[in-house]
């Protein structure tokens, strides 16, 4: 058995399809699977169900745990010799969620190429929860994402505190609350309690977002059972829809700023309900005695883009 075989069967078990896994990997079908049934044969194990989709056995199971590891340090090994090296060359791979994504990442990945034009992103866009379980796999080698600083196994390092605000049209609100919209808006900003827009309808993102589980907390504390009108993990389509009037939706102000020069002349309006509405905003990578040059290089150009208070700004 040799990496590659490694290499083949997480791609299958990531896949569950021997041609899904092929294709991602840019090798015939036969390859793949000639490969993983040797590694069976050498093994004495059945790794693999071969119904449709493929399933893992047990000791499937189990080798996939230990292939993930291997793959994870074989990596660390290449990136460390590289350093010693100094060989600039390969590729860094960054999770970020599809929120922030346009608008963290199109400026840092420009201005870390131009100093290591040698070095490759593989950008993963995914949920908060999801990024931090790749990356504590060895599947990523670092993340923009909400991480508690004392997460085992992980060098976390705070960028800036991003806050959740409400975005709602100015037509849906005078449709709902005629000449008191404003008030209710006052109320609503003067309070930190959404209790007055509890016959508003709402926009709401997956679970596993930090934006969805912020904005379950403030419509749980407002005592709200929320008249939900749209589920989606695209916070972009969700504000396309409150545009529309169809229901006010929970966004990082980031992502507000970068879509709206000015949100009154749209015809939305943006509701801050406090700092309980804040979180920190991380960059991490798993801790080990060595870590790759690019990952630093990578988190200071982040830290830099961050540092002058501009955040998002070209």
């Amino acid at each position: 058995m040799n990496f590659q075989t490694i290499d083949y069967f997480i791609a299958v078990a990531d896949e569950r399809s021997f041609t899904k896994a092929a294709e991602r990997l840019h090798v015939s079908q036969q390859t793949v699977s000639a490969n993983i049934a040797s590694a069976e044969r050498e093994l004495g194990v059945r790794l693999l169900e071969r119904s449709v989709p493929l399933r893992l056995t047990y000791a499937g199971e189990q080798f996939l745990s230990y292939a993930i590891k291997i793959a994870a340090d074989r990596r660390a090994m290449g990136q460390e010799l590289r350093d010693i090296a100094k060989n600039e060359s390969g590729r860094l791979r960054v999770g970020v969620t599809a929120t922030r994504g346009h608008i963290i990442m199109p400026r840092a990945i420009a201005m870390f190429q131009r100093a290591h034009p040698g070095i490759s992103i593989s950008l993963f866009e995914g949920e908060n929860d999801e990024l931090s379980e790749v990356l504590g796999e060895g599947r990523l080698d670092m993340i923009v994402a909400t991480v508690d600083r004392e997460t085992p196994g992980l060098v976390v390092h705070e960028l800036f505190r991003e806050q959740v605000v409400l975005l709602v049209s100015q037509a849906l609100l005078d449709r709902l609350y005629g000449d008191q919209a404003e008030a209710v808006v006052l109320q609503v900003e003067g309070d930190c309690d959404l209790f007055p827009l509890a016959d508003c309808p709402f926009l709401m993102m997956g679970e596993k977002d930090v934006s969805g589980e912020f904005s379950r907390r403030a419509l749980a504390r407002a005592g709200i059972k929320p008249n939900v009108r749209v589920m989606s993990t695209n916070s972009e389509t969700l504000m396309a829809l409150a545009l529309r009037g169809v229901g006010a939706c929970f966004v990082p102000s980031e992502l507000v700023a970068t879509s709206f020069a000015d949100p009154e002349a749209s015809g939305m309006r943006v509701i801050r309900l406090g700092p309980q509405m804040s979180y920190p905003l991380s960059v991490a990578w798993r801790e080990s005695e060595h870590t790759w040059s690019m990952i630093s290089a990578f988190y200071h150009v982040l830290s830099e883009q961050f540092s002058d208070g501009s955040r998002v700004s070209a």
